[in-house]
């Protein structure tokens, strides 16, 4: 699985994650849509299909949509990623992988701040 591979994309400290482009404003405006739709069934089952039909559409992982969310108001560097995700589990591995599947989708870019 993708998640198995460990993250190959180096992250210096003055690297951020900028706004994405107009796939990656797609790929936003889907998740928080199926997001919003899964709560008129309720309950974790709904959220979870949801989370895993949006992220097989565009073929990334379930878990990148929480990332995509991070990204929504401009760049941002990887700590500040890290550090907002940190209450949900998400680790700076977790987040060096979600952010290199986004940026070979073609959702995000980075730039050097």
């Amino acid at each position: 699985m993708l998640q198995d591979h460990p993250a190959k994309m180096r992250w210096p400290r003055s690297r951020s994650a900028s706004r994405y482009p107009p796939t990656g404003i797609v790929a936003q405006a889907a998740y928080v849509s199926t997001i919003v739709a899964s709560r008129t069934q309720g309950g974790r089952a709904s959220f979870d299909a949801a989370r895993g039909s949006w992220a097989e559409t565009f073929h990334v992982q379930p878990d990148d949509g929480l990332y995509l969310g991070e990204l929504q108001n401009g760049s941002v560097r990887l700590e500040q990623i890290v550090e907002a995700l940190e209450a949900s589990g998400k680790t700076r591995k977790d987040a060096l992988a979600a952010l290199e599947r986004l940026v070979d989708a073609g959702f995000i870019s980075t730039s050097e701040m």
